[in-house]
């Protein structure tokens, strides 16, 4: 088996034989539990704060259903995936409402890494939409790349409570993720061919260019990364009062109750 797949390799080409693999229906049948497994850890992991684009994984898992089905579409496939894709986003969401419930905002000077992720213009928008929209603010955020965590995490810190979080976290999984499913899905059914043919056409450049792209887009994500730490501290510096230790003392007085977000 190992030999006759170097010989296809070999004949067609690596680039060509690995989108020949990936587009087999029983490749991804045979390799179905890693599969889900990875996509899964991955989605539970991004509700908790891992910088990885949740979407590419959601559009994994249509082009997965879409593949151990057969190349057709059965409805109970998509539905399971929908099912287990909410599961997981629902799970790491949650994780991010406990710490901001269990931890508050003080969590940013306990773990640095927490600056990038709760930065104060991030967290200001994300306070005035509670103001503003109340719980809808879970919805809303779901939809939103970069500031999903943020939304998670401020509602558990305005003690928004869990059974009301999940619903409306619930909600924007149920607008969002089929149609990241369905994107799979027409991935499976039109990616191959064109593809396969930008392999023939450019070869084993066109892979090259991607790489090197990719490696510039994280290079730069680096680099305003670290603009916006940079400007974070800034502002704590200046004493922006967001809920933080480094926020000017109040008067002596009685400890004031946690904030609620309007149903």
């Amino acid at each position: 088996m190992l030999l006759q797949a170097a010989s296809d390799t070999a004949e067609k080409g690596w680039v060509a034989s690995w989108i020949d693999r990936f587009f087999d229906p029983a490749w991804n049948i045979a390799h179905g539990p890693t599969i889900w497994a990875v996509i899964l850890v991955i989605l539970v992991s991004t509700g908790v704060g891992l910088p990885t684009p949740e979407d590419i994984w959601l559009t994994l898992a249509g082009f997965s259903a879409y593949k151990q089905a057969g190349d057709r579409f059965v409805w109970y496939y998509f539905v399971a995936a929908f099912c287990a894709c909410t599961t997981a986003n629902l799970i790491g969401d949650s994780g991010a409402w406990w710490l901001g419930r269990r931890y508050g905002f003080a969590i940013r000077d306990r773990f640095k890494f927490m600056r990038r992720l709760l930065n104060e213009k991030r967290m200001i928008k994300v306070q005035g939409w509670f103001d503003n929209y109340g719980n809808w603010t879970v919805f809303f955020g779901r939809q939103l790349a970069g500031i999903r965590f943020v939304s998670f995490f401020t509602a558990g810190t305005m003690r928004v409570p869990w059974h009301k979080f999940v619903l409306f976290d619930f909600l924007g999984c149920f607008v969002s993720i089929p149609v990241w499913l369905t994107l799979g899905a027409l991935a499976a059914i039109y990616g191959k061919e064109w593809l396969q043919k930008a392999s023939s056409t450019a070869g084993g450049s066109i892979l090259g260019a991607a790489v090197v792209a990719i490696v510039i887009f994280l290079v730069v994500v680096k680099i305003r990364a670290n603009r916006r730490a940079r400007e974070a501290e800034k502002l704590l510096a200046a004493d922006v009062p967001l809920g933080t230790d480094t926020a000017p003392k109040a008067k002596a007085s009685a400890p004031a109750a946690p904030v609620e977000a309007k149903p």
